[in-house]
C-alpha cells in the first residue's frame, strides 16, 4: 500500500490513512499481569529449591505449569498491542495485529458501522483479554463470527466487514474512520489488491488441536503430575528412608532419603519433555505424525511403569516412629 500519513482526525481527501489504537491502559495492565505471573513462577522455583517434602510441593509444580504458557500468551497480547495498526486508503483496509494480518478490497466492504448501531454487546467471548487489549472472537446474533482487534470498550468500537469476515476495530476517533471510509469511495479505486487473511500458524497450536495428539499429551503428563501428589503425601511418612531400587534378586536396595523417590516424577517429566519436543519436529511432515503419535504414546507407559516401582519401593520401605 502506499505511504501513510500520521495523526488523529479528518484525512486529507487524497491521501491514505493509519489510525493506531490507544495503547496506555493496555500495556499498563497487561504488564502487571506478566509480572505478576513472572513472579510466580520465580517464587515457585525458590520454593522448590527450598522447600520440604510436603502437600505444599503440589502448589510449587503445579504453579509453573500454569504461569508459564499464560506469561507466553499476555507477552504476545502486548506484542499485538504495540503493533497494532488500522490503514485505509482507496484501494482498501489493512489491519496488522501481532502476527495476524487482515487485508480487504475497498471493493469488498461493506460500510463501517459504528458499536452503538449494532444490537448486542460486543466484547470477546473465547479469549484472554483485559480492559486495553480487546482481542478474541465472539458470537453476535444476526452477524455471526466478529474477531477483535481493539483496545477499547464497546462504546468506542468500528466494525468492518466484507461478506461473512467482520472486524471489531478502536481507531482513536472512530468519525475520522467513517470519514476517510467515505472520501476512499468516492476516490475509487487504481489498482484491485487481493484479500488476505493470515494468522499465526504456531505449531504447538495445530498440535494441540488435534484430536489424537491432545489426549496423549494429556494423559502422560497427568499421571506424572498424579504420581508427583501421590509421593507429596506418602513420603513424609517414611521416616526410616525408602530403598531406591533392588538387587538382582529382587530385594530392596539400600534405605535412602525418601526425598529421592521424588526422582520419579521428575525422570517422566524430562522424558514427557522430550518426547514432546522430539514428535513436534516429526509433526511437521505429513508422512512422519504417525511417528510423533507413538513418541507421545510412550509417556503412557512410562508413566505406568514409574507408577509401578513408586508403589513397590514405597511398599518395601519400613515403617517406623518418626525420630
Amino acid at each position: 500500500m502506499p505511504g501513510v500519513l500520521p495523526g488523529k482526525g479528518t484525512p486529507p481527501p487524497s491521501g491514505p490513512m493509519t489510525f493506531t489504537p490507544p495503547r496506555g491502559l493496555g500495556l499498563l495492565l497487561g504488564g502487571l499481569l506478566l509480572a505478576l505471573l513472572v513472579g510466580a513462577i520465580g517464587l515457585s522455583v525458590s520454593q522448590l529449591a527450598a522447600a520440604s517434602v510436603s502437600a505444599w510441593i503440589i502448589l510449587w509444580v503445579a504453579l509453573p505449569l500454569v504461569s508459564v504458557p499464560l506469561a507466553v500468551l499476555v507477552a504476545y497480547r502486548l506484542y499485538g498491542l504495540l503493533s497494532g495498526r488500522y490503514h485505509l486508503d482507496r484501494d482498501g483496509f489493512l489491519l496488522s495485529w501481532g502476527l495476524a494480518v487482515e487485508q480487504i478490497p475497498l471493493t469488498e466492504m461493506a460500510k463501517p458501522r459504528l458499536a452503538r448501531q449494532i444490537e448486542g454487546r460486543l466484547l470477546p467471548a473465547r479469549s484472554l483479554w483485559w480492559p486495553g487489549c480487546v482481542v478474541g472472537r465472539s458470537e453476535l446474533e444476526g452477524l455471526g463470527t466478529v474477531e477483535f482487534f481493539a483496545s477499547s470498550g464497546p462504546e468506542d468500537l468500528v466494525l468492518v466487514s466484507a461478506g461473512d469476515r467482520h472486524l471489531a476495530i478502536s481507531p482513536p476517533d472512530p468519525e475520522a474512520f467513517l470519514q476517510a471510509f467515505t472520501d476512499a469511495v468516492r476516490l475509487g479505486s487504481l489498482e484491485q489488491i487481493p484479500t488476505l487473511s493470515q494468522r499465526p500458524d504456531f505449531l504447538f497450536n495445530r498440535i494441540w488441536n488435534d484430536r489424537w495428539a491432545r489426549p496423549l499429551l494429556v494423559s502422560g503428563l497427568a499421571l506424572l503430575l498424579f504420581l508427583l501428589a501421590y509421593l507429596a503425601v506418602r513420603v513424609p511418612g517414611l521416616s526410616l528412608g525408602a530403598p531406591f531400587g533392588f538387587d538382582p534378586a529382587g530385594m530392596p536396595g539400600p534405605l535412602a532419603p525418601p526425598g529421592r523417590l521424588l526422582l520419579l516424577p521428575l525422570i517422566g517429566g524430562l522424558c514427557w519433555l522430550a518426547d514432546l519436543g522430539l514428535g513436534a519436529w516429526l509433526y511437521r511432515r505429513e508422512g512422519d505424525q504417525i511417528l510423533a503419535y507413538a513418541l507421545w504414546g510412550a509417556p503412557i507407559l512410562v508413566g505406568a511403569l514409574l507408577w509401578g516401582a513408586a508403589l513397590q519401593l514405597i511398599a518395601a520401605a519400613p515403617l517406623g516412629p518418626v525420630p
